[in-house]
């Protein structure tokens, strides 16, 4: 007791106030008594105070977001990993403007033991009263016996922390019988590896030297300028340059006995050459070529596309085989798990190729839109993340063109989220965002998908050239910065108006950031060859109610309108402002039929009349030439989307789905394939499920019978729909497909460790493992558990991994899930994956469900609620659920944990989910059983 009445009376002399912002966090007593030493301050240092009075009024207001009156300048860091003991020693000196008189600085740590704390002026110490850390907060607060006046200081700060406690922060990966230190900072880590002011806003330079023992490689943001040996401790410090500017979330540190190749880079006199190297573990460089080769054209087509210098004199990427994220884009040392970066050509498959291409120009188009440029806070987040996600198209599209991967852009990333920003649990792209789970949670589909769509749509109606020389500016304007998303429209406006004089762009981009969802377009036929279009907001669930008033623009948008008919693709864009009740196309003589949203660039759905329905479905059936493979794969994502939420009939949609007989292009294949693969869950349990089956094999037997089990040489793009069509048809259980499949599969194991033993054609691999052991029993189970153990190649080990969650005996599945949890068999950053693959699994769904359930404290004490990962983990797993028991579980359990950290959103689209598939069991699974009924008999 006497230590909390210490602590309250420390509170007591508190007097914060923080000019920079306005969000505040309120403690009364009743509040306050429940930070004990454990969740408020780990470490304190306090001169005599006075007994307090009046103590149930006791108010402490302390603010989330640091004081813009401190501003870090340089950190001179130096980090001594102890990896036998699973530790490190940090030394810090933080070089900061205090730009007003105060008698208090505030700065982020978590998980480190802060041993002392000095702040000097012109080498003086300054007499520190106090400092302790108020855990809730992420904060290390220093108070002063005097004021300090305006000026530039040193805080000087001794710390320690653990290289075992997550794999976030600083931290140890091993790998055999290795072990090596690697760091992910962002969003908010890096304040487990160093105290520091943690928002991106607070951009220094970074003077880092790191303690590794000898035969170790240290690397760090930026080239290495010493290395001086220990003998005593057998150790070298390694330091590095000094930083540009940058913000804390990109600094990186790793320690690793790795291998590298290099290249030089080719700016074409943009900026200095300088090497691109890529590290991976000893004996697996040869699996880094194609990253290195990726790495290489993406990073000189970024240094012409964006006519801005790589800011940096060295460029590495690096492998590591234990990483949470896909990665990461540290400055300067972009780290990967292995899975995104490596290619064995004997092995990976050509999905893994692109997803690993996918993976690194993303990154790298990080290296200036974010990292030389960067956002004020994370309410902005998409700048970052959206613009990347559509820049890896771009680059991918520019150096591997028979990829056409910005065909693809529809199936890998708009359709998904406008899926998800069909509900009312979804959120704008620019959100107000305060607390690590907040900012964690919002690196999802929004900022990433959506925001990359609408910066496609943006581009579409300002023009490609305008586009890149917009963000040109803006890279130029605001290098070594930070910006707001208007900042970025500012910087288009003038390219913008040079043929919209009259449109604000501003305006109308705040309609699609500052809003959540997207709107539907109705279309009529009017008077005199014209269509009338209105709008409104599109949710899955049509007849959900919500607050039109509650944002500046009440759901309304500004739409670009494009279209095409019979007789060409119209060069105008028609304009639908936000605050019209509706707007009229005016059609040609001769256009028999029209379709809105030209190769699904606009980020908004249409609806027709069932007369134009059937007209565009008539122009599928003869493979109309104005219908690209991105139009048809629109027309799929609309109609399906349109009858769950009950604006046309599923007979519509199914009656699309017949012209597929006649497709051969992989991206409409690809778009039917996830709507397929969605119908077969709601129909799992009812007498549509098998309707569905035979339906889909009489859809794919025509391309089915040209496709070939046997290793071809043919094109991309035609390796991904073979790939489509052979696993549609082992999915949807065509009987020759299913037999060659076993047949494959029992070959290829029976044949492991033999003489004679054949590796499979990588494209096939995942089918031919997945499918073929669904029937698998105990034994063949076991084998191929045990070739997992044994797979050193990351690409094979998730292939395996995948197919060891395909049986349907629930017994496997049991033991898989427990022989998982042991981090000796799956590493911590593969395990919710596993769990994930189980529950996709009809077979396994309840068991993980009782396993989570069962087992949630173990899991928060894992992987903890700042995860997204677990916080996604819920709405994974209980996609299909559909029923109004399930429905119940699932709110008996948020009653019963009710923390939900990162993952407080994610159950909201969960419930959604799990309510608007009992609605679309009622509505429409009688529906689509009665259509697949009809359709088979007429066959």
């Amino acid at each position: 007791m006497s230590l909390l009445i210490l602590v309250i009376s420390l509170v007591c002399l508190l007097r914060i106030h923080d000019c920079k912002t306005n969000l505040m966090l309120s403690f009364d007593l009743v509040k306050f008594s429940k930070f004990t030493l454990q969740s408020v301050t780990k470490r304190y240092r306090v001169s005599t105070v006075k007994p307090i009075k009046r103590m149930e009024s006791l108010k402490m207001k302390l603010s989330d977001r640091l004081s813009g009156l401190v501003l870090p300048v340089n950190y001179n860091l130096k980090l001594h990993p102890n990896m036998e003991k699973g530790t490190f020693e940090g030394h810090v000196n933080i070089h900061v403007n205090v730009k007003e008189e105060r008698k208090h600085i505030y700065l982020h740590t978590k998980f480190l033991d802060i041993k002392n704390v000095k702040v000097l002026k012109d080498n003086k110490d300054i007499p520190v009263a106090k400092f302790f850390e108020v855990a809730q907060l992420e904060q290390l607060m220093i108070h002063f016996e005097q004021a300090l006046p305006a000026g530039h200081y040193h805080i000087d700060i001794d710390f320690s922390g653990s290289l075992t406690k997550s794999i976030v922060g600083f931290y140890a990966s091993r790998y055999k019988d290795r072990t090596m230190v690697a760091s992910k900072f962002e969003p908010t880590y890096a304040r487990q590896a160093f105290p520091c002011f943690d928002e991106p806003e607070f951009k220094a330079t970074f003077d880092i030297a790191l303690v590794k023992p000898k035969g170790y490689t240290a690397l760090s943001n930026m080239n290495e300028i010493s290395s001086v040996h220990d003998s005593k401790t057998n150790t070298d410090v390694v330091s590095f340059a000094r930083s540009v500017p940058m913000s804390t979330y990109l600094a990186c540190f790793v320690l690793c006995e790795f291998d590298f190749k290099e290249t030089e880079i080719n700016t074409n006199g943009i900026g200095d050459p300088f090497t691109l190297r890529s590290y991976a573990r000893k004996g697996e460089t040869q699996k880094i070529d194609f990253a290195q080769s990726i790495g290489q054209r993406a990073t000189e087509f970024y240094i012409k596309y964006y006519e801005v210098p790589f800011p940096l004199p060295k460029l590495d990427m690096i492998a590591i085989p234990e990483y949470q994220s896909g990665a990461t884009e540290h400055w300067g040392l972009i780290t990967y798990r292995e899975t995104s970066f490596l290619i064995d050509d004997a092995t990976a498959s050509t999905q893994n190729r692109i997803s690993v291409a996918n993976t690194i120009v993303h990154e790298l188009a990080h290296m200036w839109f974010g990292n030389l440029v960067t956002m004020k806070w994370w309410d902005d987040l998409w700048l970052n993340e959206g613009f990347a996600t559509y820049m890896q198209v771009k680059a991918l599209d520019a150096i591997e063109p028979s990829w056409t991967m910005l065909d693809q852009f529809l199936t890998k990333t708009m359709h998904s989220v406008l899926v998800s920003d069909a509900k009312l649990a979804s959120h704008a792209i620019v959100q107000t965002v305060e607390t690590p789970d907040e900012i964690t949670a919002i690196f999802d589909a929004i900022s990433y998908n959506k925001g990359s769509s609408v910066l496609r749509m943006l581009e579409g109606f300002v023009g490609e050239e305008n586009f890149r020389r917009g963000v040109s500016d803006y890279l130029k304007r605001y290098k070594y910065g930070n910006t707001v998303t208007q900042d970025l429209l500012a910087s288009l406006e003038p390219y913008f108006k040079k043929d919209h004089p009259d449109l604000n762009l501003t305006l109308i981009m705040d309609t699609w950031t500052r809003q959540t969802g997207y709107p539907v377009l109705t279309v009529t036929p009017g008077d005199a060859h014209t269509l009338v279009v209105s709008q409104a907001r599109f949710l899955l669930d049509r007849s959900a109610t919500y607050n039109t008033r509650d944002n500046q623009f009440q759901y309304r948008w500004f739409v670009p309108i494009t279209y095409k008919t019979n007789q060409g693709t119209s060069k105008r864009i028609v304009w639908f402002p936000n605050e019209e009740s509706n707007v009229t196309i005016t059609l040609s003589p001769g256009d028999t039929w029209c379709k809105l949203n030209n190769n699904q660039v606009g980020y908004y759905r249409v609806s027709y009349t069932e007369e134009m329905w059937g007209q565009l479905i008539q122009q599928l059936k003869g493979k109309s030439e104005q219908l690209t493979l991105s139009d048809r794969a629109h027309l799929i994502n609309d109609v399906f989307a349109l009858a769950t939420a009950e604006y046309v009939s599923y007979e519509v949609a199914m009656n699309l789905t017949t012209y597929l007989t006649v497709e051969e292009d992989y991206v409409p294949w690809d778009t039917a394939d996830t709507e397929f693969v969605k119908l077969a869950s709601r129909l799992e349990n009812s007498l549509g499920g098998e309707g569905l089956r035979k339906y889909v094999q009489h859809l794919i037997t025509p391309l089915y019978k040209k496709q070939s089990w046997d290793q071809t040489d043919i094109p991309v793009i035609q390796k991904l729909l073979r790939v489509r069509i052979l696993s549609l048809a082992a999915r949807f259980e065509l009987p020759q497909a299913q037999s060659k499949v076993r047949e494959l599969f029992l070959s290829w194991l029976d044949s492991r460790g033999t003489a004679g033993a054949k590796d499979m054609e990588p494209d096939l691999r995942s089918i031919v493992y997945f499918y073929g052991m669904k029937s698998a029993s105990q034994a063949e189970w076991d084998k191929v558990w045990q070739l997992f153990l044994e797979e050193r190649d990351p690409q094979e080990q998730q292939k395996l991994r995948h197919a060891l969650s395909a049986p349907a005996n629930t017994n496997i599945l049991r033991k898989y899930l427990t022989l998982a949890w042991d981090q000796n068999n799956v590493r911590t950053s593969d395990y919710l994956i596993v769990v994930q693959y189980i529950a996709n699994n009809p077979s396994g769904r309840a068991l993980i469900w009782d396993e989570i359930r069962a087992k949630w404290p173990e899991y928060v004490k894992r992987f903890s609620l700042n995860s997204r990962y677990l916080g996604n983990l819920i709405p994974g797993i209980s996609s299909t659920f559909d029923t109004e028991v399930k429905l119940q579980e699932m709110e008996s359990f948020f009653s019963q944990y009710p923390e939900a950290g990162a993952g407080e959103a994610a159950r909201r689209r969960a419930l959604e989910t799990l309510r608007g598939n009992i609605r679309w069991r009622e509505t429409h699974e009688p529906t689509v059983t009665q259509w697949l009924n009809d359709y088979l008999t007429n066959l």
